[in-house]
């Protein structure tokens, strides 16, 4: 009896061990994606927030149904906060509740995997690496793994140029065709400060200097991980902003709200930002109308990159789950259906990772928001130009760092050399990280 007892708790411990362990999802390897349509089961649950919640069930999940009409998709709208509290909740316990797919942003992958190695699916084991190149390296780069397997699928991105108000410039008599450098750029800031006494823009946290430094192919962290915040690149970014400072052209705007209320009361004339912009500037700011245009982010030296990039996410499958060949599927439609990504941007303002997408005729309608111009085209012109940089898994920790150090920069005059040194020597500390030698 005693060793019936003893077979009985051994075994209950080792199940114990394995659920813990995550041991119950189906391999990858294991895993076949049958050719016939017809002959993919399965439930598969997505997690996702927002407008991309709104964009799988209502602009996906139609005709994904018709294609797969044997697999059976439930989309749960969870807050984004809420998504990655529970996805580290489940990585935590073993996988244990994680959905089948879920939404995660470039800049938040890598802080699960550094932590959680075998956290999501190799894709390219299932077969993604045929899509590789429909998509611009900036993207897919930082969408894998150490050993370069793809580990979540493309899903949109945000290229960056400069937003400005057309009636100011004209006001202020500049060309928007002139500027091509930020010489060029806090020239025509003096000018549009002096006639309209407008500023000539705001920020409210790092962005501006990531976007800066990211056109120059740098970031916060180097290739290996190492922080790199006093860079070459991170000194010239500092050097420019303490020129807008210096003359008075930037002016901080505390928080998103104060972003949005800047750009819609006429307090700036232009806005460094990322395309997915438009749609809060066409919902909140419909009174400008025909008022916005923009121009190609200004570059550091004549003939240099004028492109970067800001936001944009991917879906990714949990290792735990046990419908991968279902929920790949599912992905795999969301994020390389040319029809999607068209439906993405016209009816959620989401503008697609899909470069084919780049070439249907919408791209090229002028859009009477934005001064008649063909505004998604020439921002889909961008994307083959962002550079590819290190979304290290630090990197919301050290936002939050330059974050604080951009507002003592603008507020309380410290001096932008001081702010990059300061940031990263904070960064250090609270990230436990080496700095590039």
């Amino acid at each position: 009896m005693k060793k019936h007892y003893c077979t009985v708790f051994l075994i209950t411990v080792m199940v114990l061990i394995l659920t813990a362990c995550g041991g119950t999802g189906e391999s990858a390897a294991d895993v076949s994606i049958p050719d016939n349509p017809e002959d993919v089961e399965g439930d598969v649950t997505v997690w996702a927030w927002a407008l991309e919640a709104n964009y799988l069930e209502k602009d996906v999940l139609p005709a994904f149904e018709e294609k797969y009409p044997n697999v059976n998709v439930t989309i749960e709208h969870i807050g984004v906060d809420q998504v990655y509290q529970k996805v580290s909740a489940g990585l935590s316990s073993g996988g244990s509740g994680l959905p089948d797919v879920v939404q995660v942003e470039n800049n938040r992958i890598h802080s699960f995997t550094e932590q959680f190695p075998d956290a999501f699916t190799n894709l390219s084991a299932l077969g993604y690496d045929e899509h590789e190149d429909k998509f611009a390296e900036a993207k897919i780069s930082g969408l894998k793994d150490s050993d370069g397997n793809i580990i979540a699928m493309p899903r949109d991105l945000g290229p960056v140029a400069v937003l400005y108000r057309t009636d100011i410039f004209e006001e202020a008599g500049v060309d928007p065709v002139s500027i091509k450098t930020w010489d060029d750029y806090i020239a025509a800031g003096k000018k549009v400060v002096e006639q309209t006494g407008k500023y000539f823009l705001g920020t409210e946290g790092d962005g501006i200097l990531r976007i800066m430094m990211q056109q120059q192919g740098s970031y916060y962290f180097d290739e290996e991980g190492n922080l790199d915040i006093t860079s070459e690149a991170g000194e010239k970014a500092a050097n420019v902003l303490q020129q807008m400072k210096d003359n008075d052209l930037i002016t901080y705007t505390n928080n998103w709200d104060g972003q949005v209320a800047a750009m819609k009361n006429g307090e700036v004339a232009t806005h460094p930002g990322a395309v997915w912009w438009s749609g809060t500037m066409i919902e909140q700011m419909p009174e400008l109308a025909g008022k916005w245009d923009m121009f190609k982010l200004p570059a550091f030296e004549e003939g240099g990159t004028r492109a970067s990039n800001d936001g944009g996410s991917a879906l990714a499958i949990p290792s735990e789950s046990d419908n991968k060949a279902a929920a790949y599927v599912f992905a795999e439609f969301a994020t390389t259906d040319v029809d999607s990504q068209i439906k993405a941007l016209t009816n959620r303002g989401l503008f697609p990772a899909l470069t084919a997408a780049y070439e249907e005729p919408v791209f090229s309608e002028e859009q009477e928001y934005f001064n008649n111009q063909p505004f998604f085209k020439k921002f889909a012109d961008i994307v083959p130009e962002i550079p590819a940089v290190n979304h290290d898994g630090a990197e919301l920790e050290v936002r939050s760092v330059m974050g604080s150090e951009i507002e003592a920069f603008l507020l309380d005059d410290k001096p932008a050399m001081d702010m990059l040194t300061d940031g990263e020597k904070q960064a250090v500390q609270q990230t436990g990280k080496e700095t590039t030698e």
